[in-house]
This record gives structure tokens, C-alpha cells and sequence, in this order.
């Protein structure tokens, strides 16, 4: 296990790191940035603000102060937006809609 970080975990987290979906891992955000409208773990974090040094940077303790997410939206297919999520596909380790399935991952 990489310490915080999952590749390929099924968690599903209100709040998930941008940089870390961007680079196919799933973690958990405890921070916002109000500037980038971004949230991010606790180590993507530290490259923001060695970054960004002026950035308003919101803690798990401002929560409420956080932009409200739609987890609905996360259980939408990106390929199809109309599909829910459905399926676990085991052989790629993600979750897919019966489109995708039919498709894709017989």
C-alpha cells in the first residue's frame, strides 16, 4: 500500500484530491483551495502551497466553508452521462455502466 494513497480503491470520499484523480489514484481531500477551486490530499497539498503561496487554502476544520459536492454526479459513467455506475469490471478495477459493459469489458 502506498500510505494514503489507493490505486484502484473503491472508496468513494465526499471530497477527492484533483491531483490525484488526475493521475488515476483515489484520496481522500483535506484541503481546498479557494483560488484553484480545487480540492486536494495532504501531500498534494504541500506542492500547491510551494506553488501557490498566496492561495487561501482551506482545512478539513473550515469544512463548512467548502463548496457543496453532488456525489450523485461520481456515480454517473463518464462516457455515458445518462448510465449510473453499476458494474465492477475486475479485470480494469473500476466501476462501469451496462453500456460500458456491453462494450467494452464482456
Amino acid at each position: 500500500m502506498e500510505g494514503s494513497i489507493h490505486r484502484g480503491c473503491d472508496f468513494i470520499f465526499d471530497f477527492s484530491c484533483f491531483t490525484c484523480q488526475e493521475n488515476d489514484r483515489n484520496t481522500e481531500a483535506g484541503f481546498y483551495c479557494e483560488e484553484c477551486s480545487k480540492f486536494y490530499c495532504s501531500k498534494c497539498v504541500e506542492y500547491h502551497n510551494y506553488l501557490y503561496k498566496k492561495h487561501a487554502i482551506l482545512s478539513k476544520e473550515n469544512i463548512s466553508l467548502w463548496p457543496e459536492t453532488d456525489v450523485v454526479e461520481q456515480d454517473k459513467c463518464k462516457e455515458h452521462q445518462k448510465e449510473k455506475l453499476t458494474i465492477f469490471c475486475e479485470d480494469h478495477s473500476e466501476l462501469i455502466c451496462h453500456v460500458c459493459h456491453f462494450h467494452n469489458h464482456q
